[in-house]
């Protein structure tokens, strides 16, 4: 007997089907070998192609395609949040002190949230959801869930929510009959699909079955010229076999349904792009290849897709603020994909087996609740909050939220508006239609609702700046940052930066003496605190690292330090304007250059071969190196490098021609190497200056961008973890080895593709021993230089400004030792 306690991904592999796992399939590596790469998706499943037929008795595995959608006919796409999405920090009820009171410290501040009315805001992580409530095109249906009131396992309540049916034995899911009635007596490929790996039971019908189509290219595929002559005769066997036998034979079955994956192989081949193509992240991907599905035109009515996990019983702040921006990416990357002559014709919703409790546990979680919102948008969709927002008075601390919109209503409402209707078949009863859609669907181009991110600064380059100083009180306070404190540091109008404007900035953070080791976050104010590092203070050490945050709407950002107490710096070296402003620069763009080493004083490179010593100016020209042009460049983004000095001190970068500042670009340490980015205004002699404060040191500068007049803008970001070899997201869950690289994917993640270069926090956490970090283009020779120099068995981290190759991916090399990598997005450029 199958225990209903179970995680929610053994929940969804017992509510699906998988694609080929029988013994009666032929080798799937073989048969995807034969019929080439450009498959793309891989192999489909159900009676779009068959190799679950030959797990569901009485299904006919001959299929053949009813041709592209309907003028008037509507388009669904279904997402599904699995493991229990926390519809309170969702739609969030940011008048109700009780949802304060009983979520505690999980509780998101009502000015940290995109506010909806009054009474709600969003999750800050949904801006895009945020674009479709603005237009008045997104539904949020409150209190839905389901009617039994005992069962919120992740197995029993996933069962209701796929069936539609909220008690008896699952058999069939909701829209499964609704695509029994679509194709009748027929059959389709082309009329349903669940992108991922197995197929859900809500895509399972009574007689009809949906595709399959995976959201990666399998590693196994071939060049489409690879099909010789011998390749063909095996093919015209392949063929033969559904053709040579009896349709209800062994034989038949098995080589109809691998007919039908060759002709749906077919279809597909131009569609899907390969996995190296696609963002590292699944469910952005599973969306973009939805979108690529509907623009194709091949007919489907109905595409599917699903993430996790969302079961937070632990670590929720971290989980959920990840879940929420993986949600908005993918939202984000299928209307960037969608062609916008379908911009009319789809509407996207979503479910979750369940909500979570209000009241928070003591892991930093919530567990299994009840009922909670749920989002309809697109451009048929009348905006506006629907049902009722379930109230948390009286409740005990495990009691759960009650339910005020029946789960069935919800999926007749969007069946009848949308999908031309059969919901009193597909779910038998008196059902209430919600009136969730102002108009219906219809031919023709749309003005799409959703726009991604504008482009937000041109950089204004300035002799360094110090915006705060907790040690002497500048910038407002004279004590150090305590654990879990939150400072807000005011940037507009502070100096030389003007008061408005002000979209994002460059700044160099120094972290000084902490008592144990720690992190901070920088990151925009009136946003939630991202799960990601920007510095990593060490017990009694100093400690720098540049980075490029967004500025609020109030001028500042916000600096969270984790643990232990510590005072900090921050030195301003430019800023970034929207375009066309009074204070914009016209040399405020991007040229992001492959890393190039423009000074080592040990090899002579750039200056003499000999230690600098403290106090004494050191002159480096930049224009005309290292691919900097020779003229019109406002300033340069180089990555310096402190090595073995004799004691503690300081470098200060500055142009030529200006007073040296009182700040810091670069602090180090006795004996030890320690890089900073830097970016650096150049003199009108084409030149900066460089200085250390005392002892003796090598330098080091390699430089990675300029900016001129004809490179790409910056759009700054909300942190966003890209790269984590611990838990295995963007590469492999394992330690980068000695001479390794990592291959990561930067565009799709909330990158567009065109975008040049991206700013990456990197961080190698303890590292076996001492080693370098190299970050570089894909497609181009490993340089001579070092991004990162990480000592044994700390963790460490650099900013880095990287040129984007041109498949939209970097390299990260690991020169010795092995080593987990972290990188942090914090801005691109385009």
């Amino acid at each position: 007997m199958l225990d209903p306690d179970i995680s929610t991904a053994d929940a969804l592999r017992h509510l699906s089907s998988p694609v080929a796992n029988d013994p009666l399939s032929l080798d799937r590596r073989r048969f995807l070998q034969l019929i080439g790469a450009g498959l793309g998706a891989g192999l489909v499943a159900g009676t779009g192609g068959s190799l679950l037929d030959a797990v569901i008795p009485g299904h006919d595995p001959s299929a053949w395609a009813l041709g592209p959608v309907g003028a008037n006919d509507g388009i669904l796409l279904l997402v599904g949040m699995y493991g229990g999405n926390d519809g309170l920090n969702t739609v969030v009820p940011i008048n109700d002190g009780l949802y304060y009171d009983q979520h505690g410290a999980l509780a998101i501040p009502a000015g940290e949230t995109l506010a909806l009315d009054a009474n709600s805001g969003l999750h800050p992580e949904l801006t895009a959801l945020k674009q479709f409530w603005d237009a008045d095109k997104l539904a949020i249906v409150q209190g839905v869930g389901h009617t039994d009131t005992d069962e919120f396992s992740h197995f029993n309540s996933m069962a209701k929510w796929m069936s539609g049916r909220p008690t008896g034995v699952p058999g069939s899911g909701w829209l499964g009959r609704w695509l029994d009635g679509y194709l009748g007596a027929g059959k389709d490929l082309f009329a349903a699909a669940e992108v991922g790996h197995s197929l859900p039971l809500h895509m399972i019908g009574e007689r009809s079955v949906a595709t399959t189509v995976p959201a990666s290219r399998p590693g196994f595929g071939v060049p489409r010229d690879w099909r010789t002559a011998a390749d063909q005769r095996l093919f015209s066997t392949i063929r033969g076999m559904a053709g040579a036998h009896a349709a209800d034979s062994w034989v038949g079955r098995i080589g109809q349904s691998q007919v039908d994956g060759l002709d749906v192989a077919t279809a597909l081949s131009p569609v899907i792009p390969t996995d190296d193509q696609l963002s590292p992240t699944e469910v952005v991907a599973k969306l973009e290849v939805a979108a690529r599905l509907i623009n194709a035109n091949l007919g489907f009515r109905v595409v599917t897709a699903g993430f996790g996990d969302f079961d937070s019983h632990a670590g929720q702040p971290y989980q959920h603020t990840l879940r929420m921006q993986e949600l908005n990416s993918a939202i984000e990357a299928f209307f960037g994909t969608l062609d916008p002559v379908w911009a009319g014709r789809v509407t996207v919703m979503t479910f979750s087996e369940f909500g979570r409790t209000s009241f928070a546990n003591d892991g930093q979680g919530t567990d299994h609740g009840s009922s909670a919102p749920h989002f309809v948008f697109g451009a048929g969709v009348k905006g506006g909050f629907y049902g009722q927002r379930p109230s948390l008075a009286n409740l005990r601390r495990w009691e759960r939220m009650p339910t005020h919109v029946d789960m069935r209503d919800y999926y007749g409402s969007v069946i009848d508006g949308w999908l031309g209707g059969g919901a009193s078949t597909v779910l038998p009863g008196d059902r209430e239609n919600l009136g969730l859609f102002s108009t219906g669907p219809g031919p023709g181009g749309s003005t799409p609702i959703f726009q991604p991110p504008a482009v937000l600064g041109e950089f204004v380059g300035m002799a360094p700046e110090r915006a705060y100083d907790s040690r002497t009180g500048v910038g407002g306070r004279s004590t150090r940052i305590g654990p879990g404190e939150t400072v807000q540091i005011q940037v507009a109008g502070s100096g030389s930066l003007p008061a408005d404007g002000v979209t994002a900035v460059a700044v160099n953070l120094t972290s000084i003496r902490p008592g144990s080791d720690t992190f901070l976050t920088a990151y925009p104010s009136g946003q939630s605190r991202p799960p990601s590092s920007t510095l990593n203070p060490r017990a009694a050490a100093i400690v720098p690292n540049t980075t490029i945050v967004g500025v609020g709407p109030d001028g500042s950002f916000s600096l969270y330090n984790d643990r232990s107490d510590v005072h900090v710096t921050a030195d301003i070296m430019g800023y970034f304007r929207a375009s066309g402003t009074s204070a914009s620069s016209e040399l405020g763009r991007m040229l992001a250059l492959t890393p190039s080493r423009i000074l080592d004083t040990r090899a002579g490179v750039g200056a003499p071969a000999a230690r600098v010593g403290g106090g004494r100016t050191m002159t480096l020209p930049v224009l005309g190196q290292g691919g900097v042009p020779a003229s019109g460049v406002d300033a340069v983004v180089v990555n310096l490098l402190s090595i073995n000095p004799t004691e503690d001190g300081w470098v200060t970068a500055w142009p030529t021609g200006s007073a040296k500042p009182t700040t810091a670009s670069l602090s180090f340490r006795a004996g030890r190497i320690i890089p900073n980015l830097t970016v650096c205004k150049v003199g009108d002699d084409g030149a900066i200056q460089l200085e250390a404060s005392s002892g003796q040191v090598h330098l080091v500068a390699d430089v990675v961008g300029c900016f001129t007049s004809s490179g790409s803008r910056l759009a700054p970001v909300a942190p966003s973890r890209l790269l984590d070899t611990r838990v295995g997201t963007g590469a492999d869950a394992a330690r980068v080895g000695p001479g390794e690289e990592i291959v990561l994917r930067v565009t799709g993640n909330g990158v567009p593709a065109g975008a040049t270069a991206v700013a990456l926090n990197v961080s190698a956490v303890r590292p076996s021993e001492q080693t370098y970090l190299t970050v570089y283009p894909d497609g181009e020779a490993r340089p001579t230089a070092s991004s990162l120099n990480p000592d044994r068995d700390a963790v460490s981290a650099n900013l880095v400004v990287a040129k984007v190759g041109a498949d939209g991916r970097i390299r990260i090399y690991n020169e010795r030792g092995d080593v987990h990598l972290l990188a942090d997005l914090t801005a691109y450029f385009i």
